[in-house]
């Protein structure tokens, strides 16, 4: 026999309870380690404009599970949402603000929405989706801190916008959509995927790292790889396509390698799949 408990925790649902024309920093969701009661989280005091308020008054709170929260109905004044998150899943419909996901340890963090500049700044673990677009600065540089995203998982709907990765150490990112100007300045390591096009001055001072398009500009001052076997690259593919659950590109498509750029000093690879 199975029963279920009445006393089950259930996550927590937040919803703003009234407009309100000033920016509000949702950090208090994951930076805080002393919230770990709702009772706790509806009693955290929040400043809105030059007031403060308890969560519980700017906020519904329904829900038990402080490690799981859905926010419906976001706006883009909600910053940070997701700042500092460590073993959390928050998922948020709606669009954000700035920072989303900005310094993420672990956990999952989804948005059915669009967001604003900083998204994935400097994030340092966990798995990110976005489902819609992304502003500048994605997985950019922290204000604090000359060091870009360290590690993790980051998943695009929609297109992003410019500045984006910027001195990437480890991880992966996968884009749908396109990417704007002066991405990928001085990327270290880690793996990228862009489905989309992409915009002027891409990869500058890039030192490392694997880097699949299907925008065959990127590839015309890069060397070509004569014979390269290329089926690691459909074993990675294959693994992203577990990791966000839909396959990205097709397997049997013909993918060819450059290795190291014409005119620069960078050993990058460059994975070109053709349409």
């Amino acid at each position: 026999f199975s029963f279920k408990k009445n006393n089950e925790m259930k996550p927590i649902t937040l919803k703003l309870r009234k407009k309100t024309k000033f920016r509000l920093d949702m950090g208090f969701l994951s930076c805080n380690p002393n919230i770990i009661s709702v009772e706790k989280l509806k009693s955290q005091i929040i400043f809105n404009g030059k007031n403060q308020y308890k969560v519980v008054e700017l906020f519904f709170v329904l829900g038990s599970d402080v490690k799981n929260i859905f926010i419906k109905s976001a706006k883009d004044i909600m910053d940070n949402i997701g700042k500092d998150m460590d073993g959390m899943n928050i998922t948020v419909h709606g669009n954000v603000g700035h920072s989303f996901g900005k310094e993420m340890k672990s956990g999952i963090l989804k948005l059915h929405g669009n967001s604003l500049e900083h998204t994935a700044s400097g994030i340092k673990g966990g798995s990110l989706f976005v489902f819609g677009n992304t502003g500048n600065y994605l997985c950019g540089k922290p204000p604090t801190n000359n060091t870009g995203i360290l590690d993790g998982l980051i998943y695009i709907k929609g297109n992003v916008g410019d500045h984006s990765i910027q001195r990437m150490r480890r991880g992966n990112i996968i884009i749908e959509g396109n990417i704007g100007d002066y991405s990928c300045h001085q990327m270290i390591s880690g793996s990228i995927i862009i489905k989309g096009k992409i915009g002027k001055n891409f990869c500058d001072e890039i030192k490392r790292g694997t880097i699949i398009v299907k925008d065959k500009k990127v590839v015309k001052d890069y060397l070509l790889a004569n014979n390269a076997e290329v089926n690691f690259v459909k074993f990675y593919l294959l693994q992203i396509s577990k990791w966000i659950g839909k396959n990205i590109l097709p397997l049997n498509k013909n993918i060819i390698r450059y290795h190291g750029h014409k005119d620069k000093n960078n050993i990058c690879e460059v994975f070109l799949v053709k349409n």
